[in-house]
């Protein structure tokens, strides 16, 4: 038997509270109970938030307060530090007034007189010297080198405590538990939780910045990483770099959803620090007279456009020629589309080319990369899709990724025949906005084959508009898979409605359930979804 867990599937309001309770859980005993997110009123302190309280039969009552981020002490305060800014705490007292809270709390509700409670405070990101700190001494700290006995740890501040015996009711977690039930937050607040995971993965996401120093003095770099990994944030980073040199720079793509990132980026950039050119490989085409036809045509293996592509290139002048390109989703490119690229560089031989792509999101048919010498760099980590969503991928993909993202909400799972599809996930969209109170503007419903409804009356309208709608945040965004790659919303709902002839179908549910940052709903048929859980279990 497993210990009682309440909520049972907690979702915490930061990533540090899960690395704890995730290490103590496994070693507690079916007699044992931990309960996360407890809000009671006390009548001294008034309104108490309490990370975790857990109840070990043998040892007694304790109080965990969590503090993320980098934990230091300056000889007279603690200092927490995030991306939010630095600030002083007081987590020693504020471990003390919850545990006296809880104590009190189930002392009025039941005959065994107090409990034996003591309390602890949790720093699972940093490390803490023996800081000789009289409110928080350090045999009272888990820090980021002690979490793994984190337990061992627990039961020791219990054992040196001897003001109050353990009950002697032989099912005292029982009892206490039954108060305590009332008290645990079963449901998270989707604000307060999207807006934790955004700042977690934001300060991921920045992170990454070393990569480009790393790679800085080579001019021709092939960027290879899954799915969440950073590759457009990167990519649009690197662009900003080479025009801040002096670099006419043009930034391509197949994709004009993902362009529309690109675009609005770039809008909050100076004049003079922005990339020359942004567009699609079509709209490209087009600027120098050609075309890159239908897509229609791509799997042919040779591309029927190719020669009028390279006879409108060559014709370029030297002032339209670019010093260097940023290429993003770059598998998707057709072979004879970089040799357009290179000669549309003012240089072919030196001209810099930065290419970003991903070879299991082939949805648009296998391609092969660039002629000539690249070097190649391999990310390997997902930083953006929470652990749930992550892992719901691990059986499409030969290679999976290192989830590095933060734990979220669990991935639902709705079975529908093909054709009943998009009307089931506009129900999973109506229960959303009106009962579980999400904003619109959070959530996308994508398609694997038809397009919804309202994409197809959007777009008939006005394409421009409905790309502008996705950054707006006001409504539901409908999209189909393949429009939608190289994006995301925090709540995705994945209507599986079927997969044309020419489609590799685990590459297109891997790219659809990678644009769920935080919550994925997933509309299909029951084979399919056994699939997925499999995993997700």
């Amino acid at each position: 038997m497993a210990p009682l867990i309440h909520p049972e599937n907690p979702t915490f309001r930061h990533n540090s509270e899960r690395q704890v309770y995730e290490a103590i859980v496994p070693h507690l005993g079916d007699e044992d109970a931990v309960f996360t997110n407890l809000e009671l009123t006390d009548a001294q302190s008034g309104d108490i938030e309490i990370d975790m309280v857990v109840l070990i039969k043998d040892r007694g009552c304790i109080v965990i307060e969590t503090k993320g981020g980098n934990i230091a002490f300056d000889g007279g305060n603690w200092i927490q530090s995030d991306p939010s800014g630095s600030r002083e705490i007081y987590p020693g007292l504020q471990a003390k007034k919850n545990m006296y809270a809880v104590r009190d709390y189930i002392r009025k509700r039941w005959s065994q007189g107090n409990l034996k409670t003591e309390w602890v405070v949790a720093f699972p990101n940093s490390n803490v010297a023996d800081n000789r700190s009289t409110e928080l001494p350090k045999v009272r700290i888990i820090d980021r080198e002690s979490l793994p006995n984190a337990y061992s740890q627990l039961r020791n501040i219990l054992a040196g405590q001897n003001n109050n015996p353990l009950p002697q009711l032989d099912s005292w977690v029982e009892v206490a538990a039954k108060h305590l039930i009332p008290l645990a937050s079963t449901e998270a607040d989707p604000e307060v939780v999207l807006g934790n995971n955004y700042e977690y993965i934001r300060e991921l996401t920045h992170q990454r910045k070393i990569i480009l120093d790393q790679l800085s003095d080579n001019q021709r770099v092939y960027v290879h990483g899954p799915a969440g990994s950073g590759k457009t944030w990167l990519a649009f980073e690197k662009a900003h770099r080479w025009t801040l040199e002096g670099k006419k720079v043009g930034i391509i793509a197949f994709n004009r959803g993902l362009l529309t990132y690109m675009q609005n980026k770039t809008s909050e950039l100076a004049e003079s620090e922005r990339p020359a050119w942004i567009g699609t490989f079509h709209d490209f085409a087009t600027k120098i007279g050609s075309t890159a036809g239908s897509p229609k045509f791509y799997r042919e293996p040779v591309d029927r456009y190719g020669p009028a592509l390279l006879e409108a290139v060559n014709k370029l002048k030297d002032e339209d020629k670019f010093d260097a390109w940023i290429v993003d989703e770059a598998q998707d490119f057709r072979p004879n589309w970089w040799e357009v690229l290179m000669l549309a560089l003012r240089n072919v031989e030196t001209g810099g080319m930065y290419l970003f792509g991903d070879d299991q999101q082939t949805v648009f048919g296998p391609n092969s990369g660039p002629q000539g010498f690249f070097t190649h760099f391999k990310l390997f980590e997902n930083i953006r899709n929470s652990q749930q969503i992550a892992k719901a991928t691990e059986s499409f993909v030969k290679q999976p990724a290192v989830a590095r993202g933060p734990h979220s909400f669990e991935v639902e799972f709705i079975e529908s025949a093909y054709e009943e599809a998009i009307e089931k996930a506009d129900d999973v969209i109506e229960k959303l906005t009106d009962k579980e109170y999400w904003r619109p503007g959070e959530i996308a419903l994508l398609t694997t084959m038809h397009q919804h409804p309202v994409q197809r009356e959007l777009t008939d309208s006005d394409r421009t508009l409905y790309w502008k709608s996705l950054w707006t945040g006001e409504d539901v965004f409908y999209c189909t898979v393949g429009g939608f790659k190289g994006l995301e919303r925090p709540v995705v709902v994945l209507a599986i409605d079927g997969f044309h002839e020419d489609t590799v179908e685990n590459e297109f549910l891997y790219t659809g359930i990678t644009r769920a940052r935080d919550r994925l709903v997933i509309v299909g048929p029951k084979e399919i979804l056994d699939r997925i859980k499999s995993k997700v279990a």
